[in-house]
């Protein structure tokens, strides 16, 4: 029989952890629908949770001029309605489920389910996030592209807790997102494609682009994104040939229920285009 743990605090969260083998979860929008059963009956967990989503420290969301730090408890919505939070930011999380789903999941929840068409991932890909991992022994900070391996797959351990997102709160001239998927809401995006530039006196000073659904984890280039740096941007055809170039031989995308390869790839590559070629000329 599946035990149930609610801790009141982290401290004792942390030594639940290390004592028994459970799942964490904080909304539970990702884990519910995973290990859902049939209407009216109990999901079906393969092993004993514990629930973190009402703890006071992992509810807290600080912002400062370096950094915004997200507690893992923190909802979208919650994110979403901060002020303090740069427009650019917001746009991922506003295109997320329904304000149902928003109410509920977490960036935390997102991370650890590790799927490469998890919708914050590009944006926290790009922004170069950081997640604080912490057992009853460690602290530890790792980068969002170390911390996820693979579809589904972390390099959390079994005493871990994700308890914080750490983002840089760095400020660009131009941002972009794009969520392609079979409708406007509730959807699993079959494509998405976060980035962010810093152009000054028409030169790229800065460019960040990742692509989600692309492949087994989330796609960035940075030594592609290096090459550009410090590229005119108004006659650059042909350094952004050669950037869709290098994408090109790193996405693979798979056919599956939700779109083709052929597809995801065509559009990945369209909106990279759009963002260098056009959104960065405005």
């Amino acid at each position: 029989m599946v035990k149930s743990f609610q801790p009141t605090t982290l401290s004792e969260a942390l030594d639940i952890r290390m004592n028994y083998d459970v799942m964490v979860f904080c909304g539970g929008s990702d884990i519910m629908i995973k290990y859902r059963s049939w209407s009216g009956t109990p999901a079906q967990f393969p092993k004993d949770v514990m629930y973190i989503g009402h703890l006071k420290e992992l509810k807290s969301l600080d912002v400062n001029p370096s950094e915004i730090t997200i507690g893992a408890a923190v909802s979208f919505s919650q994110f979403l309605n901060d002020e303090r939070i740069p427009t650019m930011f917001k746009k991922p999380i506003e295109q997320i489920g329904s304000v149902a789903i928003r109410n509920i999941g977490t960036f935390a929840g997102n991370i650890c389910h590790a799927s490469p068409a998890g919708d914050t991932l590009p944006m926290l890909y790009a922004l170069n996030a950081k997640v604080v991992l912490m057992s009853k022994r460690f602290r530890r900070v790792v980068a969002i592209e170390d911390f996820i391996s693979g579809p589904g797959v972390t390099c959390l351990k079994n005493d871990e807790i994700l308890t914080y997102i750490i983002i840089p709160n760095t400020i660009f001239s131009h941002s972009f997102y794009r969520k392609v998927g079979s409708r406007k809401a509730n959807a699993i995006s079959k494509v998405s494609v976060f980035a962010v530039a810093d152009v000054v006196e028409y030169r790229l000073a800065d460019v960040r682009i990742a692509v989600g659904s692309c492949g087994p984890i989330v796609i960035r280039l940075k030594d592609a994104e290096a090459r550009i740096i410090g590229s005119n941007i108004s006659e650059s055809d042909q350094t952004v040939n050669s950037l869709l170039r290098m994408f090109d031989d790193k996405i693979v995308p798979i056919d599956d229920v939700r779109s083709t390869k052929v597809y995801r790839s065509k559009v990945a590559l369209n909106l990279i285009e759009t963002f260098l070629a056009k959104e960065l000329r405005q």
